[in-house]
């Protein structure tokens, strides 16, 4: 009988699907399960907290806190489980990780076995994210900032059936830094090829930000890939916009590669060495690339609008980019990123998100096939037209579904030439041959395709002849000093785009100072100044810019055209808890639609917070009524409601935030709590258990929550989810008691400050400025809690730093054991107060207390070297020491270069074997501290004459360049090739040592650094003594320019990767060139005198020192 009924259900079941249309093999399925895939281990990340240190990344800053550094990795593999999600069709298969980023790890056409998404084969990750780790391939979700801080950490997850049969995975979190959080839906259709990425990104706070979003969608390359983008596009551009060049056909010189003849540098194969290309002014809403070889390819769909950016990024096909590739998987071959990008069509190139806003962009993707590229594309499918010769045309079309009855037609000069009705699917598509009469141009063809059972015109395309334009257009300048801008306007938005852009280099400030210095009352640079200090917590400076704007704006009782001043005086009064005036404030930024709602949020939670639930509503409601996508505030409606015992009314506005944003925790624990106040308590405990599990026991996700609910002023409910977090952490410790203490329970607020206090404090990072006010109740209960005094000092580093210095040395005063606070002092005296001294002081103190922190000894070195210390302090240093500072590569390779520094190249040589380094971005350090250690030690088996050793060492200094461009120095293996051709000479192999002279004479430097010396030189060894000459006068010239240069001068505005050059390296590395120079003109005191004050000037000029010694 069971067996009868089984049988009966899927015949029905089958029924059901014949007769309402629905296909079986066309349904969705998701499934979850552990991946086991070769990855190579990542160790543990830094516990030590990373601040800011005028770091350049991607163009922008690079702010790592409150994220730890995890930038440690093995060469070692292993094999490891990753949940992974997969969702698929008929037609297409993506495999997602919501442990590494949520990225697409890697997506398939079912049809061809294609991965249309780039697979890599193992999960290898290099230093290339903002934090560290990175994983190349996939789709990742750049959110906010390029490669964002968590690209490879856990996201939150959950998955979606609609109720149109397709299936959605939803990803997201919220950010540490901004405190913004995103979602992206990843959704799969029955019978569609494409999938959709919805993304949505909502300003939690209650101040303005900017921000920018790409996907970077990784793609198979090899000599037959192409890159396509629309036709219309004349021009690419670099980073920043800083170079320009035609597309596809380059004729300039473009990133150092000279593509003067014509290049079509669509091809992969064609750019040799790594490079960006930004589509300019995109017009059209698709982008994609083709593999002419398997005839396969990749689509982008993207409202234009919105989806502003399309770019490609290439290691280069040339060796060096090639060797690159092959640092980041095992066997999966070279990539290209497709990357497009949403409010934003550069990098970095920011938007700004107002308070509570939300953004929203949609995506598609999906694979191609037989049809030879495309010439346009949309949701319906891709058309290629192609002329094959004089007498015929290729046309090809594929669809994204099924069409039983598709009619292709093609007009030359409006006369149907073809036309065929087919059946077109994404697994069959539409290819033929048409034969043309007569002399024809492609622009006189049309081609469609149209759904011949309803008429709808799927597709088409017709070709539109561009008239080429010559003239490039105007890249983007550096910007004037301050001072040097004429109008305060000029100054003004120049320093807002400063700021917008997060620039490392340049300090919006310093414009908004000019600004203030020409006109005190200045409104918006007043607004500007006042919102900085407002987000970094110095409330009540921030209220003495917004004051002097409002007093502007509203002279002669003017009621003000703009209320951002009044807003955000509002919000700073709310801060400091001084409500009857943020009330009367607030109301007066009401009356500005831009801040309507907005100001009405802020109203309504000091209503919560002073218990009036009737007025709190009415707020709640008119500041739904100018943003209904704030969630924020819906929860906080619901959470009214409830409060009053409105439960129906609560769950009915909670079902669309509930249906949009599955990971909104909120809108989930609002619906878990209605529920058991409901009574109905197998919902409650359902609700309850689906929460607990997106929010997978990450304690920030129960801090942000809670955080909520207090803001809310709703206590009971954040104490009743930090009650939930089941594992230890100081923060939540300190917030149970905070709350305790709110509601007069002493003793249970001691007992919890007292275990905040307790707990360790490795990888505790707090950031958010409500918890200063949470960590000053705890000091109220206990002066002497050294803890809270760091935790303090690490909260307002970043915002206010010499607050959080007096807050760190509070905390060594109490707690003197706390390795950490010392480091941290040490890195503020430094940073913000600029004494050496101090900084030494405290850095060396943490080393005395904790001995096996690799870090301290990489910083520390670093404050020796900045203050021009003794070789042999910075030797001391490290004496013994070797097995901790092995453990980083940065503390290792400072290492090496005291012991070369130190004239113990042989043990740093020793120290080199076997070790093998890790793959890093945008940093040449490595390479070259590697080359100085065989440099030197083969120059000092020079002077002993041992001279076949000699020359085993400086071939072993030919270490293969890390990537194209971001070696300081310039090209060393100029310098490399010079001193191998030295040692030929040296044993007699004249003709050996002519070729590697010649090798080094002939190549390109590179920079213009002190590596030209040694193409001087061996100009002179093949007796071309004029070159030599001018090569060396050249020097001395450069160096003397970089000698009267400003220090200001040389700050490089677009900076993509790294720190600034200290003053003095930079000046001594300028008395080396001279010093060089005077060697090679034979004028041997001149040299002297030049590379003694390059050695005065930085003790770590290895070059001067070794030159110096040569002519002593």
């Amino acid at each position: 009988m069971q067996k009868d009924t089984g049988f009966l259900l899927k015949a029905l079941i089958f029924l059901f699907a014949i007769f309402t249309g629905n296909n079986i093999a066309a349904q969705v399925t998701i499934s979850e399960e552990d991946w086991i895939i070769p990855t190579y281990r990542v160790a543990p990340p830094d516990k030590n907290p990373m601040f800011f240190k005028n770091e350049s990344y991607q163009g922008a800053s690079r702010h790592i806190y409150p994220y730890a550094l995890n930038d440690v990795f093995s060469k070692q593999k292993t094999a490891k489980a990753w949940k992974t999600l997969i969702l698929e069709n008929e037609y297409i298969k993506l495999y997602i990780t919501p442990e590494i980023g949520g990225k697409i790890y890697y997506a398939t056409d079912k049809t061809t076995d294609y991965n249309f998404i780039y697979k890599n084969d193992v999960v290898r990750p290099v230093y290339i994210g903002m934090t560290g780790a990175w994983v190349s391939g996939g789709i990742e979700w750049d959110v906010l900032h390029h490669h964002r801080a968590s690209t490879f950490l856990p996201v939150d997850y959950d998955i979606v059936e609609n109720s149109d049969g397709s299936k959605t995975i939803w990803i997201g979190e919220t950010d540490l830094r901004h405190r913004i959080r995103w979602t992206i839906g990843i959704t799969a259709f029955p019978g569609k090829s494409y999938f959709r990425a919805l993304i949505k990104i909502h300003n939690l706070t209650p101040y303005i930000h900017s921000f920018l979003y790409w996907a970077n969608v990784a793609a198979h390359a090899n000599k037959n890939y192409q890159v396509i983008f629309p036709p219309s596009v004349q021009f690419a551009t670099y980073h920043a916009k800083t170079e320009f060049t035609h597309w596809p056909i380059s004729r300039e010189v473009y990133r150092g590669q000279d593509f003067t003849e014509g290049v079509d540098v669509s091809w992969w194969k064609n750019s040799l060495t790594s490079a960006s290309f930004f589509a300019h002014n995109l017009k059209e809403d698709f982008m994609g690339g083709y593999d002419h070889g398997k005839n396969t390819g990749t689509v982008h769909i993207g409202d234009h609008n919105i989806v502003k950016g399309a770019k490609v990024w290439e290691w280069g096909s040339g060796p060096r980019g090639q060797l690159t590739e092959a640092e980041l998987t095992e066997n999966a071959g070279p990539y290209l990123e497709l990357m497009t990008g949403a409010y934003s069509d550069n990098q970095p190139d920011y938007s700004w998100i107002k308070p509570y806003e939300v953004k929203i962009a949609e995506q598609y993707w999906y694979p191609l096939k037989d049809i030879g590229g495309l010439k346009y594309a949309n949701l319906n499918g891709a058309v290629n037209l192609e002329k094959m010769d004089d007498n015929n045309v290729f046309i090809g079309y594929y669809s994204t579904q099924e069409i039983e009855n598709a009619r292709i037609v093609i007009k030359n000069k409006n006369k149907v030439i073809f036309e065929k009705n087919v059946r077109i699917s994404p697994e069959f598509t539409f290819t033929e041959t048409v034969d043309v009469e007569g002399i024809f141009k492609m622009t006189d063809f049309y081609t469609e395709m149209v759904n011949a059972e309803s008429g709808e015109v799927l597709l088409s395309y017709e070709p539109v002849e561009s008239e080429y334009t010559e003239e490039l257009p105007e890249p983007v300048k550096s910007p004037p000093a301050p001072e040097d801008i004429e109008t305060i306007e000029e100054v003004f938005l120049t320093g807002k785009r400063i700021e917008q852009f997060y620039n490392p280099r340049i300090d919006p400030m310093d414009y908004y100072k000019e600004v203030l210095n020409r006109d005190p009352d200045d409104v918006r640079t007043n607004i500007s100044v006042g919102n900085i200090l407002l987000k970094n917590g110095d409330y009540n400076n921030a209220r003495k810019h917004f004051c002097k704007a409002i007093s502007r704006i509203t002279t002669n009782y003017t009621r003000p055209y703009d209320c951002e001043a009044l807003y955000l005086e509002g919000i700073t009064l709310k801060a400091l808890e001084l409500y009857d005036e943020a009330i009367d404030t607030l109301y007066r930024a009401t009356w500005d639609y831009a801040f309507h709602s907005a100001a009405y949020f802020e109203l309504a939670q000091i209503s919560v917070i002073r218990g009036d639930y009737s007025k709190a509503l009415d707020e709640i409601n008119e500041s739904l009524a100018t943003n209904n996508r704030n969630n924020s505030a819906t929860c906080l409606k619901a959470s009214i409601l409830r409060r009053i015992g409105e439960y129906e009314s609560a769950e009915k506005i909670l079902e669309p935030v509930l249906s949009s944003d599955p990971l909104d925790f909120r809108a989930a624990n609002e619906s878990y709590l209605l529920a058991k106040a409901s009574g109905k308590q197998f919902k409650s405990d359902r609700e309850l258990n689906n929460l607990n599990r997106k929010m997978r026991n990450f304690d920030q996700n129960y801090i942000e929550l809670a955080r909520g609910y207090i803001n809310d002023g709703l206590l009971e409910e954040a104490e009743d989810i930090l009650l939930r977090y089941i594992k230890k952490n100081p923060i939540v410790s300190y917030y149970l008691g905070f709350l305790a203490a709110r509601e007069g329970n002493n003793e249970e607020a001691e007992k919890y400050f007292n275990d905040g206090s307790s707990q360790y404090v490795d990888y505790c990072f707090p950031f958010r400025l409500e918890t200063v006010k949470v960590l000053e109740t705890a000091l109220d209960y206990n002066p002497a809690d050294g803890k809270a005094y760091y935790y303090l000092g690490n909260i307002l580093y970043e915002k206010q730093p010499a607050k959080a210095i007096k807050h760190w040395e509070n905390s060594v005063k109490y707690y003197p054991e706390l390795a950490v606070a010392h480091r941290n002092l040490g890195w503020g005296y430094y940073q913000h107060q600029d004494d050496g001294y101090k900084a030494i002081k405290a850095y060396e103190k943490a080393i005395e207390l904790d001995g096996n922190e690799p870090l301290y000894y990489v910083e520390l070195d670093r404050l020796y070297e900045m203050s021009n210390g003794a070789i042999e302090r910075r030797l001391k240093l490290f004496e013994g020491n070797n097995d901790v500072v092995s453990k980083r590569e940065d503390a290792f390779t400072r290492q090496i270069a005291v012991l070369t520094l130190a004239g113990e190249a042989g043990k740093a040589v020793e120290y080199l074997k076997g070790k093998e380094f890790t793959f890093r971005e945008g940093n040449s350090g490595i390479r070259d501290i590697v080359i100085d250690a065989y440099l030197v030690l083969g120059l000092e088996y020079m002077k002993e004459k041992h001279y076949h050793k000699a020359l085993e060492t400086f071939l072993q200094a030919r270490v293969p360049e890390e990537e194209a461009s971001v070696s300081r120095a310039g090209n060393r293996n100029i310098q490399v090739n010079y001193y191998i051709g030295l040692a030929h000479e040296a044993l007699g192999n004249t003709a050996e040592a002519g070729n590697y002279f010649r090798l080094c004479a002939e190549m390109e430097p590179g920079s213009s650094g002190y590596i030209r010396y040694y193409r001087g030189l061996a100009n002179l060894k093949l007796g071309k003594e004029k070159e030599a000459s001018r090569i060396f006068n050249a020097l001395v010239e450069d160096g003397q320019k970089q000698i009267n240069r400003s220090p200001s001068s040389g700050v490089d505005f677009f900076a993509k990767f790294g720190a600034r050059e200290a003053e003095n390296a930079r000046l001594s590395n300028a008395y080396l060139l001279k010093g060089l120079g005077y060697i090679g003109l034979g004028q041997d005191k001149q040299a002297i005198k030049s590379l003694n004050k390059a050695i005065e000037l930085s003790t770590a000029n290895l070059y001067a020192r070794i030159e110096l010694q040569d002519l002593l």
